[in-house]
């Protein structure tokens, strides 16, 4: 008696999906990575917040603000959380939101900094950018010289 594979996985045949052999893999784009990077680094951030942390850590902090452009005629509104050093590098996350004239706040972009003192008076620092569906817009690098 020779081995059937469609008799052995008998009613549960219809489980056996790529006989045709082609491959249906995800196709990684730009944006597919970029989510993906994301909300891995929202893991890592949440890890480190939620972690039970030795007395000795820093605390989240939270900065909201509002501005107006007086020649432009907008409003905007932003939230930062500032998460401390983690794994060494000083890490804030920014949501950021347009505000028009009638108080209606609508989301305009995300932001991720990172900054690295080098010194006691140099840093580094990389700033990412993103719009209202994540996708990355700009990085900015640089360092800074304090006098």
């Amino acid at each position: 008696m020779s081995y059937n594979p469609e008799r052995s996985l008998g009613q549960w045949s219809h489980f056996n999906h790529n006989r045709s052999g082609e491959n249906k893999s995800m196709k990684m784009t730009k944006k597919t990575m970029g989510i993906g990077v994301a909300v891995i680094a929202a893991l890592v951030i949440l890890w480190s917040v939620l972690k039970p942390a030795p007395a000795e850590a820093a605390e989240v902090g939270f900065t909201l603000g509002a501005e107006r452009k007086i020649e432009a005629e907008t409003n905007a509104m932003y939230l930062d959380t500032n998460f401390g050093e983690v794994l060494g590098i000083d890490v804030t996350t920014g949501v950021n939101y347009t505000v028009d004239d009638d108080m209606d706040a609508s989301f305009s972009s995300f932001e991720l900094d990172l900054k690295k003192g080098i010194k006691d008076n140099i840093e580094v620092y990389a700033n990412s950018d993103f719009d209202v569906n994540l996708d990355h817009t700009e990085t900015t690098v640089g360092f800074k010289v304090k006098f």
